[in-house]
């Protein structure tokens, strides 16, 4: 779903991946060198240059079964934070409600100063005022529980794992680190490319309470909120101008409008997607 930053190309069994931004290569490169031989169901890895790493390719088939992902999800954060001094945070981790919403705020304003074509205008206009209204509900004094950060892939889903010989795989750890649990439980809720069944997440945030010990605090809804806008604004990126010269370089026009429109209705449908703890009316 995500605009990358990165081109990946496929020669002879090979899968090389091209960085330019040098922080995801860096955590990338970071990760791999923490679990290249801990037993990990993870690409491997052939070759790493400059701004390049070569991974081994696989014949991998598309997981389907939210059960079997979020069985395998579970698994693979066990495994990895029994690592120690793992010393690098997750691209945008969680630090306080404060910076969150001051980095939202930032990603809204600059959706609001774009000049919306006619046939988006409607939908556009919506998703704003949803946006807006989380944005401005009043909060005092709104604490980060303390909680141990976990390991987390960060942009965590269906887009980034597969399946080969009966086993799930993961992949694509460039904006991986120490992160805390709320975001890590909210990026996986959220993501872009599957509705996740909420007696999944549910039944995931029980066992990761129980294997970290730990508990969601009372004002986990808040930080929710802002994460399911977040993501929202993620979608729309496409419009952002700097996006677009991006995709325009590897899209043509009628092609990166089909996108605008995917993207807008993906954003628009997330409006009605519930929070985790919301009951049905």
């Amino acid at each position: 779903m995500k605009i990358s930053n990165n081109s990946i190309k496929s020669k002879k069994n090979v899968i090389i991946k091209f960085f330019s931004d040098r922080k995801r290569f860096k955590r990338e490169q970071y990760f791999y060198s923490k679990f290249k031989n801990k037993n990990l169901n993870i690409p491997k890895i052939l070759n790493i240059n400059d701004n390049t790493i070569s991974f081994k390719e696989y014949k991998f088939k598309k997981i389907k079964s939210q059960k079997l992902f979020f069985k395998a999800l579970i698994n693979f954060l066990i495994i990895t934070n029994k690592v120690k001094n793992y010393e690098l945070f997750a691209k945008e981790n969680l630090k306080s409600y404060n910076k969150l919403h001051k980095d939202i705020k930032k990603r809204f304003k600059k959706l609001c100063k774009l000049k919306t074509e006619k046939k988006y205008s409607l939908k556009m206009k919506v998703i704003k005022l949803y946006i807006k209204k989380i944005l401005t509900e009043k909060h005092k004094n709104v604490k980060l529980t303390k909680i141990n950060y976990l390991i987390s892939q960060s942009d965590i889903g269906f887009h980034n794992c597969a399946i080969l010989n009966k086993n799930v795989f993961f992949y694509d750890f460039e904006y991986s680190g120490l992160d805390h649990p709320i975001k890590l439980i909210c990026d996986t809720y959220y993501q872009p490319e599957k509705k996740i069944d909420k007696k999944y997440i549910l039944r995931f945030i029980d066992k990761l309470e129980k294997s970290f010990r730990f508990k969601l605090p009372k004002n986990f809804l808040i930080f929710e909120k802002l994460f399911k806008i977040k993501m929202m604004l993620i979608i729309l990126n496409i419009f952002v101008a700097s996006n677009i010269s991006n995709v325009s370089k590897l899209k043509n026009k009628k092609k990166i409008e089909k996108l605008k429109s995917q993207r807008l209705n993906k954003a628009y449908k997330y409006i009605k997607v519930p929070f985790i703890y919301e009951s049905k009316n």
